[in-house]
């Protein structure tokens, strides 16, 4: 099976969790070269509990580019996780299966996430590591809550999927 990945919005994500992109509008400055932005509605990572429901871990993972397959995935049923796109887009694959079994091929969709965007998957979605978009490699950054449940990938039902862009 082959899937194409898309672009991610707050409409399509829906199903899986909550899309921000915070990088609209005209960023802060400063001397010296740097440039900030934040929602420009003030909701995204700002308000506490929005992006995640818990004090959260930081982590980043580097990883490789495309196309990739996915043959397993993991869930975490005690946590929301929030991924954040760094300075190339990146591909998250997710799966809203029963979450009794494993995920399902057929079950699977995938997102590309571009600098300035982030998603917060909710409890329960099975997902893949996300892998570069646009290079050999690329590095992103999670936060998920650190709970006693330790998230195993598991073999995808149906069988493996390959994601293209």
């Amino acid at each position: 099976m082959k899937i194409k990945a898309v672009p991610v919005n707050s409409t399509n994500f829906k199903p899986f969790g909550t899309y921000y992109k915070v990088m609209d509008g005209a960023p802060r400055t400063g001397t010296g070269g740097w440039k900030a932005r934040v929602d420009p509605g003030g909701s995204a990572c700002m308000a506490p509990g929005v992006c995640m429901d818990d004090v959260a871990h930081f982590g980043f993972t580097m990883v490789k580019g495309m196309p990739f397959t996915v043959d397993t995935m993991e869930r975490h049923t005690k946590t929301t996780e929030l991924i954040v796109c760094g300075d190339r887009p990146l591909v998250l694959a997710v799966a809203d299966s029963d979450p009794q079994g494993h995920a399902k091929a057929q079950d699977i969709k995938a997102f590309i996430v571009s600098p300035g965007e982030l998603v917060v998957m909710d409890r329960g979605i099975w997902h893949d590591a996300c892998r570069c978009a646009d290079g050999d490699s690329c590095y992103y950054y999670f936060l998920s809550l650190e709970t006693d449940e330790k998230a195993v990938f598991q073999p995808v039902e149906g069988g493996c999927v390959d994601v293209i862009l």
